[in-house]
């Protein structure tokens, strides 16, 4: 089966999407590092806002922010 070419619109929302993970994941580690953050701490926090919001909030930014918090916590 032959793989469906992605749209120029889906490769800026994916490239912005991957930048904005590196982004966090290295100010996780620069917080842990100083001890101003303490391990799994953040990821913990977006669960708990999930859980919070799953009512309320848009499916996709639950999506977005779920994969955030999976790759925090690798």
């Amino acid at each position: 089966m032959p793989k469906s070419k992605v749209s120029p619109d889906h490769e800026v929302i994916a490239a912005h999407m991957s930048a904005v993970t590196v982004a966090f994941q290295m100010l996780v580690v620069c917080l842990q590092d100083n001890g101003a953050l303490q391990p799994g701490q953040y990821p913990a926090a977006l669960h708990g806002y999930m859980e919070m919001a799953k009512d309320k909030a848009d499916p996709m930014t639950l999506a977005m922010l779920d994969d955030l918090r999976q790759s925090l916590l690798n």
